[in-house]
C-alpha cells in the first residue's frame, strides 16, 4: 500500500513519522530533509521517504498542508491516483473537504480533522505536546487499520459532520477574536468573553442551516475550553497576520463571512 502525507508541518510530520513504521510512506515537503519527532520528551528519527513531489500511485492521501496550499498540491497529486483512492484532509474548517471533493470526483474523499499540538522546533524536528494526536473521520475500514496498525488514535464517529464542526466552531471563533484584538485566550476569556459567545451563535445558526445540529451544549463546551486553555495561548492564525506571513484568513474566516454579517465584518477589517 503507497501512502503520501501532504505537507511538512507538525501534523504532516506526526503522521509520516507514525505510519513509516508499518508502511511504506511518502512525505510531500520541500521543507524537510529528515524527520525527527520530539514525544513525551523523547527524541526520535524516523524514516518515511521525503521528496518534494509526487512520482508514483497512491492509494491513501492524507492532506495536512495549509489551507492557503491545498489546491496547488492536490493539482500535483491528479496523475498520481486512481478510483479506489483514498484521500484525507486534516486541516481545520469545512472548505478543504468540498474543495477536494472538486478536484478528485474519481477518488474517494472523505471527511477529517484531527486533534494535535505540534510545531517545528528544529528545521527537521516536529515536537509533539500533551498527548499525542486523535484523527477524527468517517468510517472507513481501510483507514481503521493504518491507524491501528501505526499507533495513532482515532475515532469514527456516527456523524463525522458533527465532529468537524465542533471542532471548527471552536477554532473560528478563538482565531476570529483573538486576531481582531491582538489578544491571547486568558484575555479574550477575561474581556471579550460575550463576544465570544455571540460569535459560537452565529457559527451555529451556520452549522444548522447546513444540516448540522449544534445547540447549547456546544457552545458551553466552547466556553469551558477557552478557560481552561493556557492563558498566554494565541492562534496560528493571530501569528501570521501580526507577523505578515500568509495565513488561514480565507479558510478559517472567510468561509463564514459568506452566510454572517457579523463574520464579514471581522474578516474585512483582518484582511491585509
Amino acid at each position: 500500500m503507497n501512502i503520501a502525507i501532504v505537507g511538512g508541518g507538525g501534523v504532516g510530520g506526526y503522521l509520516a513519522a507514525k505510519l513509516s513504521q508499518s508502511f511504506e510512506v511518502d512525505l510531500i515537503s520541500s521543507s524537510l530533509q529528515r524527520l525527527f519527532l520530539i514525544e513525551g520528551g523523547e527524541k526520535r528519527e524516523y524514516f518515511p521517504t521525503i521528496k518534494k513531489a509526487p512520482d508514483r500511485i497512491y492509494d491513501v492521501v492524507l492532506f495536512a498542508t495549509k489551507s492557503y496550499d491545498l489546491e496547488k498540491k492536490a493539482k500535483e497529486l491528479l496523475p498520481f491516483i486512481h478510483t479506489d483512492t483514498i484521500i484525507l484532509p486534516l486541516l481545520n474548517g469545512i472548505e478543504p473537504y468540498e474543495k477536494l471533493r472538486a478536484l478528485f470526483p474519481q477518488a474517494k474523499v472523505l471527511k477529517g480533522a484531527i486533534y494535535i499540538i505540534a510545531q517545528r522546533s528544529a528545521p527537521d524536528t516536529i515536537e509533539i505536546k500533551g498527548k499525542g494526536a486523535l484523527v477524527v473521520c468517517e468510517k472507513n475500514d481501510t483507514l481503521a487499520t493504518i491507524f491501528e496498525k501505526s499507533g495513532i488514535k482515532y475515532k469514527m464517529p456516527d456523524s463525522i459532520d458533527m465532529a468537524i464542526w465542533q471542532k471548527y466552531l471552536f477554532i473560528a471563533a478563538t482565531a476570529a477574536l483573538t486576531s481582531f484584538y491582538h489578544a491571547t485566550f486568558g484575555e479574550i476569556a477575561n474581556n471579550h468573553l460575550d463576544e465570544f459567545q455571540k460569535l459560537l451563535k452565529e457559527i451555529i445558526q451556520i452549522a444548522n442551516k447546513k444540516g448540522v445540529s449544534l445547540g447549547d451544549e456546544d457552545i458551553q463546551r466552547s466556553i469551558t475550553l477557552l478557560q481552561k486553555s493556557p492563558p498566554n495561548a494565541t492562534t496560528s492564525l493571530q501569528r501570521d497576520l501580526e507577523t505578515g506571513h500568509k495565513s488561514e484568513l480565507d479558510n478559517l474566516i472567510g468561509y463564514l463571512a459568506k452566510e454572517s454579517k457579523v463574520f464579514a465584518n471581522i474578516y474585512t477589517k483582518l484582511r491585509p
